[in-house]
């Protein structure tokens, strides 16, 4: 008996696990300091992603599959509102119910703070996770759900839940703002077609957590 939804799970697993997986093979061996670390995490994770991106388009063309394409602006819009209102609202409840950081950056410059999370991490974890990941459940035709008046992809929510999955370790609320997050931006990239709009919302959301502090 076949499983071609667990199947497409574990090609969504497989690809998260080669994308990180070097990356912390080489902090583990070089062991950086920490504002070395987290860009050359970014770096390695984001080149290896492009590289499987790359590989796995079908034609040269190929590569617009997986959002990289000029959305409509409305979708840009879109992305705006949601990226402050998100970023307002989680930010808020991680004030309210405060966990503790993996990793201190209050030694940071502000240049730091902006360069990686702001704009590298937004546009490393969207590559990943809505460009490389999302596209390729996509691919295997995962199931759609309808909902209020709309509909939701099964692409979407796992890459969400996986996403969320990783910022387990600093904290329930963050974790589940990454989960919303994540089906904001997945759902903006499965129905614009592209990866900007994706990116504009993770970027803002940072954004307001990083103007808070």
């Amino acid at each position: 008996m076949k499983f071609p939804k667990l199947k497409a799970l574990g090609v969504g697993i497989g690809l998260f696990v080669t994308v990180y997986v070097p990356a912390f093979m080489t902090t583990a061996l070089v062991r950086p300091r920490i504002e070395i670390a987290i860009p050359l995490i970014i770096a390695v994770t984001f080149l290896v992603a492009l590289i499987l991106v790359f590989l796995l388009a079908r034609s040269p063309a190929g590569i617009a599959e997986f959002g990289f394409r000029i959305p409509n602006s409305r979708y840009v819009a879109i992305a705006i509102v949601f990226g402050l209102i998100l970023g307002l609202a989680v930010t808020s409840l991680s004030h309210l119910f405060p966990s503790r950081s993996p990793f201190d950056v209050s030694g940071f410059a502000p240049w730091m703070i902006g360069l990686y999370f702001l704009i590298g991490a937004s546009i490393q974890e969207e590559i990943i996770f809505r460009g490389l990941i999302q596209s390729m459940l996509e691919r295997r035709r995962m199931v759609t759900f309808p909902l209020f008046g709309g509909s939701l992809s099964a692409a979407t929510v796992f890459t969400a839940v996986l996403f969320g999955v990783i910022h387990l370790e600093a904290g329930a609320v963050v974790a589940l703002g990454a989960i919303i997050l994540g089906l904001v931006a997945g759902e903006l990239r499965r129905r614009s077609g592209s990866l900007l709009p994706a990116i504009i919302v993770h970027a803002l959301f940072n954004s307001v957590d990083a103007v808070w502090r």
